[in-house]
């Protein structure tokens, strides 16, 4: 949890491959703004106990158990990258709870021609292995995993590798560390990691025309991993959404926005 413990409740969905680790950069924002920010992990991501056969609308589900947990009625969801899908399921499947939703350079539904083109290289990788070839996208991922153990700054180095120089900044500016986020993922193995690949690639189990509530989706245009035609097309495709395009901002320097962000979802 981050921000202020009694404030207003947002749900922070992380990325792909990613866990509640890392957002550290939200905390005095929040705090600032009287905002509450929940980062849950995934079923068999972090600490999170594992869900075979979960499918990725059922998260309205879990996200309004954990609500209900913590005695909070209505809340705002936010999707970080491939925590977008997320906070959409979110909102269309609880939409009596929550308020509004965010895409924080977002990652959109992989079910139309180039959906695909311009995304970041290891991601591309691993969503190929995962439909392809399972075994191989686990054993990738504990690769992964045992060299951002054993070496967090080569680790933090092959992913600058594969950002802007922008966002390149913002990675030095934090150091090995921040590479946690992604050893956190894999704690109990790859499969979660990998659940969560082959549910963005599959159909989500909901039309983005189903979203009612208010969706705010921001995007860099200077984003590796995700490119902007991602955010413009669920812009288009969602009925009640505001498009909020960044210029030269990237995949991880989005995060020097979170104030603004907040402001429109809390």
């Amino acid at each position: 949890m981050h921000g202020d413990p009694e404030g207003r409740p947002v749900v922070l969905n992380h990325g792909t491959p990613a866990s509640r680790l890392g957002f550290e950069f939200v905390d005095a924002p929040a705090r600032a703004r009287g905002v509450r920010v929940l980062c849950p992990d995934r079923p068999g991501i972090g600490r999170s106990d594992p869900r075979p056969l979960r499918t990725l609308a059922e998260w309205a589900d879990d996200t309004v158990a954990l609500a209900d947990v913590l005695g909070i009625d209505r809340f705002a969801a936010l999707g970080y990258s491939g925590g977008g899908p997320y906070a959409l399921a979110a909102a269309a499947g609880a939409p009596d709870r929550v308020t509004v939703a965010g895409l924080m350079a977002g990652a959109g539904p992989l079910d139309r021609p180039g959906a695909r083109q311009g995304m970041g290289k290891t991601d591309l990788r691993v969503l190929d292995l995962a439909q392809r070839r399972p075994w191989a996208a686990r054993a990738l991922l504990r690769v992964l995993h045992l060299g951002a153990r054993v070496s967090p700054s080569y680790a933090l180095r092959s992913f600058k590798n594969e950002v802007s120089a922008v966002d390149q900044r913002v990675l030095d500016e934090q150091g090995p560390g921040i590479m946690a986020f992604f050893v956190e993922a894999l704690r109990q193995g790859p499969q979660g990691v990998v659940d969560d690949y082959l549910l963005w690639a599959a159909p989500w189990g909901f039309a983005l025309e189903q979203v009612r509530v208010p969706v705010h989706v921001w995007q860099g245009d200077d984003d590796l991993m995700v490119p902007m035609h991602h955010a413009e097309d669920m812009a288009a495709r969602l009925p009640n959404a505001t498009l909020h395009r960044l210029p030269g901002v990237g995949h991880v320097s989005i995060q020097l926005h979170i104030g603004e962000i907040l402001d429109a979802v809390a």
